[in-house]
């Protein structure tokens, strides 16, 4: 008993001291407001169900009134009004809010008994959610630990649970971004493959259900998660010649697999029942922010991997280690290698497919954050090679690990520190601050072009850009009186305008293609125009106001426009940056 113990001990108190760093990281600083921006979007279901019992948001006062006392968010990006409806929809999905719900319900007790507002955003909620997500963490963390004891040693177990903690962004992520989905949806791929594992040996039917409960909240929580699905189909694949005897292995149990299916389509029934009746549509596409969504076609593999603003391997250089291992999985997890290799490519090209590929403000590729339980096994599979070599190929090894696992603690200090900006990070300014925790005086030059997430960019520096004209539109009346509608192209031709009324919203518009517009990665428009509205006047005055003329200024991304864009009836100029 004496060595098992041993054994068991060591797992059991580098999981429980890694959890513990982690928690004295978040409650040292802790989260000013937690449910803010994206987070507050995920958690609107818990106060407009529980709370407003308005799930539909008929009266979103409640809403604007939460944003302005809380400063929760720029703008209310996460509900859209529905199209001749006075109802708004939730742009994101139920998953956390179910996760969430048990602390929701604590922290409303909570407010009730201290005297906070019971409004579903006053601290006492916030700290629910963050003794919640340390809860979740270290569940996420004891699941791991029984994963990675299904094929290797103890030592080896410890070893990548201390690389996958310290090494990669997820420690960052456990951190900074604590109410984000990246965490739970951590520990519930974890449970996902840790079920899975156990069905696929032992055969029993509640292996299946829980496996099932877990896949169905992974995607009601983020519908691309579907891709966890591959799990337990892959799982015992052969590794050489026909994979008939696997197929016969999952007919025999086929009523598992009919009762995983319905225990996911169950867990993901509220959302499907929500849809129906906001929209009328059992599945609902809410991300519609314009230029929002997948570009299957044209996935930014490229960029995801290596770019300098969101590289994973550029800032988590040691999933580059645990990728080399996918080609060790057939020899130190038997079983595995084709769910490892199926999951990470499909994961992959799904993850690099989303428009923003680098996923806004984040250090890393926090989107990847949730496949490292997987990525967990090639990565023990190149300790166990690293293991078995020579002293001499053996140490040089080891210096690397400590090297990378130490790269990316000092690249996280960088990030919180605002030297790795969380979205805008170019060639030039990684190189500026390699290696230092000093930004050189030009640092925000080197950085790519800042996008406002409130709608208010206010002015560049424009001396950084280059000025041209772009188009003049001036809407005079024709001579012969024919259709107001139509305009005469020559300009200041006479005193009239373009007349606005009902079947005639919009003046004429002006397209062009962006490659037209700059071969740079944005512009900034400039457009003014003069408007003269009708006026309520006495009778013997004129009822026209006088002209008064508009200035605005709009950043415009080639991922934000489509083709063409569509200019108000006046002048205009663009600036294209200036390199």
């Amino acid at each position: 008993m004496g060595p098992a113990r041993k054994r068991i001990s060591l797992t059991l108190v580098t999981t429980l001291s890694l959890w513990c760093v982690l928690a004295f990281g978040l409650l040292r600083s802790p989260p000013q407001n937690i449910l803010s921006w994206d987070t507050f979007g995920y958690h609107l279901y818990l106060p407009a169900t529980l709370i407003h019992h308005d799930p539909g948001l008929h009266d979103p006062i409640w809403v604007k009134d939460a944003v302005a006392t809380y400063n929760s968010s720029g703008s209310l990006y996460q509900i859209s009004k529905l199209p001749d409806d006075d109802r708004w929809v939730m742009k994101y999905p139920v998953g956390l809010a179910m996760l969430w719900s048990p602390f929701f319900v604590a922290g409303h007790f909570a407010a009730g008994m201290c005297g906070a507002p019971q409004d579903g955003f006053s601290p006492p909620y916030q700290w629910a959610l963050i003794i919640g997500s340390l809860l979740y963490m270290l569940v996420g963390l004891l699941v791991l630990r029984k994963v990675l004891r299904a094929f290797f040693t103890e030592a080896v177990t410890a070893a990548t649970l201390a690389l996958v903690v310290a090494g990669t962004n997820y420690f960052h992520q456990a951190i900074q971004g604590t109410g984000m989905p990246h965490v739970f949806l951590f520990t519930l791929g974890a449970g996902v493959l840790w079920q899975s594992i156990q069905w696929h040996r032992s055969g029993r039917r509640r292996h299946a259900l829980i496996t099932g409960a877990l896949l169905g909240l992974l995607v009601v929580s983020r519908p691309s998660e579907i891709v966890w699905v591959f799990i337990p189909l892959l799982i015992g694949l052969p590794e050489a010649g026909s994979g008939r005897q696997h197929v016969r292995t999952l007919w025999s149990r086929r009523k598992h697999l009919v009762l995983m299916a319905a225990t996911a389509a169950l867990v993901c029934l509220p959302q499907l029942i929500y849809w129906k009746w906001m929209t009328g549509q059992w599945l609902y596409m809410s991300y519609n922010n314009p230029g929002e969504g997948f570009e299957f076609l044209h996935p930014y593999v490229g960029e995801v991997l290596f770019s300098f603003r969101k590289g994973w391997y550029i800032y988590t250089p040691l999933m580059l280690v645990a990728t080399l291992g996918i080609f060790l999985v057939r020899r130190y997890a038997v079983g595995m290698r084709w769910s490892v290799i199926a999951f990470f490519v499909i994961n992959l090209y799904v993850v690099s497919s989303w428009s923003c590929w680098w996923y806004a403000d984040s250090f890393s590729q926090r989107a990847l954050v949730q496949s490292y339980p997987l990525m967990a096994l090639p990565l023990g599979a190149a300790l166990c090679w690293l293991k078995e070599q020579r002293v001499h190929w053996m140490i040089p090894g080891v210096v690397v690990l400590l090297l990378l696992t130490g790269f990316n603690l000092f690249q996280t200090h960088q990030s919180n520190h605002g030297l790795i900006h969380t979205s805008r990070m170019t060639w030039p300014a990684y190189k500026a601050v390699f290696g230092t925790m000093t930004a050189p005086a030009n640092f925000n030059e080197l950085l790519s072009v800042e996008r406002s997430y409130t709608g208010e960019e206010g002015s560049p520096d424009l001396s950084r850009y280059k000025r041209r004209k772009l188009v003049a539109m001036h809407f005079d009346m024709v001579a012969d009186g024919s259709d107001p509608g139509v305009r005469d192209t020559s300009a200041f031709a006479g005193g009239g305008a373009f007349l606005l009324q009902q079947g005639r919203d919009f003046s004429p518009g002006w397209r062009t293609t962006w490659e037209e517009l700059t071969h740079c990665h944005h512009v900034w428009l400039e457009v003014s125009c003069r408007v003269q509205r009708p006026w309520m006047v006495p009778r013997r005055c004129s009822r026209s106001s006088p002209p008064s003329s508009t200035t605005a200024t709009v950043m415009r991304t080639p991922h934000a426009m489509p083709s063409w864009t569509r200019l108000l009836p006046a002048s205009g100029s663009v600036c294209p940056c200036g390199t």
